[in-house]
């Protein structure tokens, strides 16, 4: 396997660091699996959507499902999260 150098805004890198480390996995990884989806979507000629995340069309689909099953039922989402959340500071 080869080794790259490339240069990036600390700013930039930060913000790789975070989301390698929210997700487990090293800055190599996170980075070569960007830049698979961006030469997949490039070939493709297509633009990388959120809706070809499969995550995020199971989280639609869960919203759907619940939709369905809470129709005609009253519930204010926003005074619930709030009282979760308690108060702010």
């Amino acid at each position: 396997m080869a080794k790259v150098m490339i240069t990036m805004p600390d700013e930039f890198l930060k913000q790789i660091d975070k989301a390698a480390a929210a997700e487990q996995r090293s800055r190599s990884e996170l980075m070569r699996e960007a830049m698979r989806a961006y030469l997949a979507n490039r070939v493709s000629g297509k633009r990388a959507s959120l809706l070809d995340k499969p995550s995020v069309r199971a989280a639609i689909a869960l919203q759907d499902q619940s939709r369905r099953e809470t129709r005609g039922i009253k519930f204010d989402s926003v005074a619930f999260i709030r009282k979760m959340r308690g108060p702010l500071r």
